[in-house]
């Protein structure tokens, strides 16, 4: 069996960075009639995936095209595994949005998922979201999390405005503020007061079980 679960683990990480969408459906399909779990395909498949897509690119053996249809083959990936994720009522939700001027997806739509593995309800205002969508969703939704996402520098403050909108409202001791994004640092999280931040997807889970340890 674990002959077995090795091949599928190679045969899907090298489908992923072929972008060969089609195979990884299959793969993926194929590991979860087999019996293997969510968790596994995602700390040992998924999770790996997108650190060597990553490394990839930060090497230059990668470009801007490849990244986006890697990217697409993982969403496929992380699609297949939606109907298998926690069972558990999702009573407490979160909202996730690309901020205004960012047009990127592809690292908010892996992140909602993780959030969503989490087991919280999420709520994808999309990307170029602007300060004041940020906000009536929070008044309307009532979420445990606001997760914010960037992948321009020039993009980046609009978190800052975002988290000072919240305390001009009153709204900010509400709500968990999580950001991430290319350009994102932990420093720049902590001095914009934000409550979370990741840079690999396995770390938003860990976030998630830090911020919320008895969800």
């Amino acid at each position: 069996m674990k002959h077995g679960r090795e091949h599928f683990f190679s045969n899907v990480s090298t489908a992923l960075i072929n972008r060969e969408v089609d195979e990884v459906i299959e793969i993926v399909e194929s590991a979860l009639k087999a019996g293997f779990g969510v968790k596994e395909i995602l700390d040992r498949l998924i999770v790996p995936s997108i650190n060597q897509i990553t490394n990839m690119f930060m090497e230059g053996d990668f470009y801007i095209p490849d990244v986006i249809f890697a990217s697409r083959s993982i969403e496929a990936a992380l699609y297949v595994l939606k109907p298998y994720r926690s069972d558990q009522t999702k009573s407490q939700k979160a909202i996730i949005g690309t901020v205004e001027g960012d047009i990127h997806d592809i690292g908010k739509n892996i992140a909602a998922f993780f959030i969503a593995f989490s087991g919280f309800d999420v709520i994808d205002l999309g990307v170029d979201v602007s300060a004041s969508e940020f906000i009536q969703a929070v008044e309307v939704h009532e979420p445990k999390i606001l997760g914010m996402s960037a992948m321009l520098t020039t993009t980046m403050n609009e978190m800052f405005s975002i988290i000072n909108l919240l305390d001009t409202r009153n709204l900010r001791h509400t709500v968990k503020v999580i950001i991430g994004g290319g350009p994102v640092t932990e420093e720049f999280a902590h001095s914009i007061g934000a409550d979370g931040y990741a840079s690999k997807p396995k770390g938003i889970v860990e976030m998630m079980n830090q911020l919320f340890p008895h969800h």
